[in-house]
């Protein structure tokens, strides 16, 4: 009997191995095909004074995200279509902003529409009062602008959200509310567009597909989480990047500065281009100072913060990321 469930146990291992390394090279394989599309069609980024990088580079290698997500789509038996729906129309706007300019209420007014098909396919509108949809909507634009500016050195992009989709499926062992096959693809179009991404000289960027791509599948996993279990602490998974976003836009806003442009004022912008780190290793740390945290808050305990514990981690960091941050400025005559 024990051989027989150990053969079978082997058999479900070897088939997952195989079925996920072909997921890998097929999203390796468009990897390598877009690259050499784009550098054909010139869907590049080119350098200017808000960039961090200095040489010419492909963007719009975030592609793969939502095309692991349709792999994903069509091999578990089309689940979850209204949100598939909503990747498809704010992924193929956003494609089109990597290659033109759109107008910002076009890319608005889809954005808008995809995260209603993600909030039907959750049940959102039969769970949540009325009154609480704005605030909802307010939030997850919030997010959508704020992860949107993330593609900004080479590797933050993949590595944070390896961090975050990691810990997903961590939280997935003991609340198994989320389909871990969907986020396993994630994980794999992550790990294949790293290959291109981290490294000192990035053979491509994720572009607004990437970025806002993720930053809608973030939203969409959020709103399930926080549907499940009721709890704001949840936001804490993303707290690293999150604060330095969110304090990065009031400076700009006390300063009067349209935050709808790009800048270069986040903290991991200021190590990289005052301080000269290396892009990978300022990556690198905000990924696992994020990962440490999931680690303590959620994964290793199995519950959650309370909401005083949670308050004071919040103001803590703000405290940290300003004494880190005014110095820098500081030093650098950036205020």
């Amino acid at each position: 009997m024990e051989d027989g469930l150990l053969g079978n146990y082997f058999q479900a291992l070897t088939a997952m191995i195989i079925s996920y390394s072909i997921v890998f090279f097929v999203l390796l394989l468009v990897c390598v095909v877009y690259l050499k599309l784009a550098i054909r069609f010139e869907i590049v980024d080119r350098p200017n004074h808000r960039s961090s990088h200095s040489v010419v580079t492909v963007r719009g290698g975030g592609i793969i995200f939502p095309i692991s997500v349709l792999m994903w789509w069509l091999m578990n038996g089309f689940s979850n279509s209204w949100m598939v729906l909503g990747l498809i129309l704010i992924a193929a706007v956003s494609m089109m902003d990597d290659m033109f300019t759109l107008s910002r209420k076009l890319r608005f007014g889809i954005q808008f529409v995809a995260l209603s098909l993600a909030f039907w396919d959750l049940g959102v509108f039969g769970q949540k009062p009325f009154w609480a949809l704005p605030i909802l909507y307010f939030i997850a634009l919030g997010i959508i602008n704020a992860i949107n500016f993330m593609d900004g050195i080479n590797g933050i992009t993949g590595l944070y959200f390896l961090t975050f989709f990691g810990s997903l499926l961590a939280v997935n062992v003991y609340l198994p509310i989320f389909d871990s096959a969907l986020i396993q693809y994630v994980i794999l179009s992550l790990l294949v567009f790293l290959i291109f991404n981290l490294r000192k000289k990035a053979l491509m960027f994720a572009g607004d597909i990437g970025s806002i791509s993720l930053a809608y599948l973030v939203i969409y996993f959020l709103a399930r989480w926080y549907l499940e279990v009721g709890n704001w602490t949840i936001v804490l998974s993303l707290l690293v990047y999150g604060a330095d976003s969110f304090l990065t836009l009031g400076q700009r806003l006390i300063r009067g500065e349209n935050i709808t442009q790009p800048h270069r004022l986040h903290l991991y912008q200021l190590f990289v281009n005052q301080l000269k780190k290396e892009h990978v290793l300022v990556a690198l740390i905000f990924a696992l100072l994020q990962f440490a945290l999931n680690f303590v808050l959620f994964i290793y305990p199995q519950a959650y913060p309370s909401d005083l514990w949670a308050l004071t981690i919040l103001v803590l960091t703000a405290v940290i990321y300003l004494l880190i941050k005014i110095p820098i400025q500081n030093r650098f005559k950036l205020t």
